[in-house]
């Protein structure tokens, strides 16, 4: 059964490949642009403000590129355009069923998803999710994608006592 969580999600990656179909072949080129400046502000913004970035970078390439005239054809402008928005768009759903807070347990010493410092209906929307815990999953097993789509800081580790000082 689907959550609210995932209508969101999946409603977006629709509303991205609508506009890309819509925008035609520009929007090919604001997808690359779009992801560079998301990938370049994910390590200054908090994980719930991931989402938001994404809409911002593709909103201000968009503006960059969309002053640019392609001559092609119509069925070309919106097949490479709708690519691009499908693609655009699964990377917003991907950030909205992962960027939720993790918790890190120090005693599995492993991530635990949602955080359950969360309110309790986004906790059962994670839960009860298809997609929201295998992506995460996914994510912390690869570290190419856990780089990119976490802000994969070293997990907190235990601290050395500071008792001692350096004459003793």
């Amino acid at each position: 059964m689907l959550t609210w969580l995932d209508v969101l999600a999946l409603l977006t990656a629709a509303a991205a490949t609508a506009v890309g179909a819509r925008k035609g072949l520009a929007f090919l080129l604001v997808f690359p642009l779009a992801l560079a400046l998301y990938l370049a502000g994910l390590p200054w913004l908090p994980p719930l403000a991931w989402p938001i970035a994404a809409l911002v970078a593709g909103f201000l390439a968009a503006q960059t590129v969309g002053r640019l005239y392609f001559y092609t054809s119509a069925l070309w402008e919106s097949l490479l355009g709708g690519l691009a928005g499908l693609a655009w768009g699964g990377l917003l759903a991907v950030s909205l069923w992962t960027g939720l807070p993790a918790e890190f347990s120090v005693a599995t010493g492993a991530y635990r998803y949602p955080s359950p410092k969360l309110p309790l209906v986004v906790q059962e929307a994670v839960a009860k999710s298809p997609f929201a815990l295998p992506l995460f999953d996914l994510i912390q097993r690869e570290p190419v994608l856990k780089k990119l789509l976490i802000n994969a800081n070293q997990p907190p580790g235990p601290t050395a006592p500071k008792e001692a000082s350096a004459g003793q």
